[in-house]
């Protein structure tokens, strides 16, 4: 039972660390190549754990072949490393791999580089090399730094070119020339369609983003006043309700009412109405505080939610807003619900219907 437990926990600290790193990593950037080594480096490390153990093994146990040193400590250093990592990312030092991502790349390429390198050097072989060609034009795609590219592809061409000096080849050096050439090439080529896709993928995740915000803000706005609507109420206000119970400070809300903007639509035309509840979108907003939250809810109707506002200070708000208006022509019903710290949690959608209930019996008596 410890035994399961124990693997289970380094396995939900794994799955945290990639979890992390990938909520992180693809919200600041839309292009992550890395992903290729760093997605499953787990995987990666089990397997090359597993394999790279079994050679040394086998180096360790067969006595009919001799196997060079650098081969020996090649292998067991990709064993050990691989072993050590596997362990790693189930610990707290896993976030360490994801932090560093660009360095875990360029390890794994110069790691898988050195696997051909090592084999053609013990096979005394240095042309046509087609496993060390294939590592290096795999990477230049994957390495996330121009300074990684081009040290990764330095070291491993000069690799390439210290085995033909050391075991010659069967072909003109010439024709060996072309083929470091031709893979240098392609190097950059690569390198430089990916730049150029980067930028214009870049491109497109920036309008994503920005239409993104475009539709985000209106969806919480009132399109005529630009106001927030129900939706934008709600976002903005929930926090300050939080905020006022946590720092036992009371709040108020208001609840406003047209006068006769049904008459005004009926008689002068829906554009007078439109016209009508700007001027009151715009004399409220004059007219409260900044950190008065202000949302149209209703054709009609507007609600004013006020932090850190006693009964006293809404009232007087309310009546200086009230004024205003009168001078901008717009006569409203007002109503006003509050609430005190006490051990009930404030509830926005309980303000608004007493603050409203409140507008109809005022806008009863006036009628009275």
């Amino acid at each position: 039972m410890a035994s399961n437990t124990g693997i289970r926990s380094w396995s939900e600290r794994a799955r945290n660390a990639r979890v992390s790193w990938r909520s992180t990593a693809r919200d600041g950037d839309p292009v992550r190549s890395d992903l290729v080594i760093v997605e499953g480096l787990a995987t990666i490390a089990a397997l090359c754990t597993v394999l790279f153990g079994a050679v040394v093994i086998w180096m360790a146990t067969d006595e009919d072949y001799t196997f060079a040193w650098w081969s020996k400590t090649y292998t067991f250093g990709v064993a050990a490393l691989s072993a050590y990592v596997l362990y790693s990312l189930h610990t707290a030092r896993a976030s360490l791999f994801y932090r560093h991502t660009d360095i875990v790349t360029l390890v794994s390429a110069i790691l898988i580089v050195g696997s051909p390198v090592i084999g053609y050097a013990s096979a005394g072989s240095a042309y046509p090399a087609f496993g060390l060609v294939l590592a290096i034009v795999a990477f230049a795609g994957i390495l996330e730094r121009r300074t990684h590219i081009v040290a990764f592809t330095a070291a491993a061409v000069s690799a390439w070119i210290a085995l033909a000096v050391a075991h010659g080849t069967e072909v003109s050096v010439e024709t060996f020339a072309v083929s470091v050439l031709r893979t240098v090439l392609v190097v950059a080529v690569i390198h430089f369609f990916r730049v150029k896709t980067i930028d214009l993928l870049w491109e497109k995740y920036r309008y994503v983003e920005q239409a993104r915000a475009v539709a985000e803000s209106l969806s919480h706005a009132d399109d005529l006043t630009g106001l927030a609507n129900r939706r934008g109420l709600q976002r903005r206000a929930t926090p300050e309700l939080e905020r006022c119970h946590r720092a036992s400070s009371p709040l108020g809300v208001l609840y406003l009412d047209v006068d006769g903007l049904k008459d005004v639509n009926d008689h002068l035309g829906h554009d007078a109405g439109d016209a009508a509840l700007v001027r009151l979108a715009d004399t409220l907003t004059t007219a409260f505080r900044g950190q008065d939250i202000i949302a149209r809810v209703g054709g009609d109707e507007f609600v004013v939610v006020l932090p850190d506002t006693d009964e006293a200070e809404a009232l007087d708000l309310g009546v200086s807003a009230r004024e205003m208006l009168s001078t901008a022509e717009v006569s409203v019903s007002v109503g006003l619900a509050v609430w005190t710290p006490g051990p009930i949690v404030p509830d926005l959608d309980d303000l608004v219907s007493r603050a409203d209930n409140a507008m109809y019996r005022e806008k009863s008596r006036r009628r009275d």
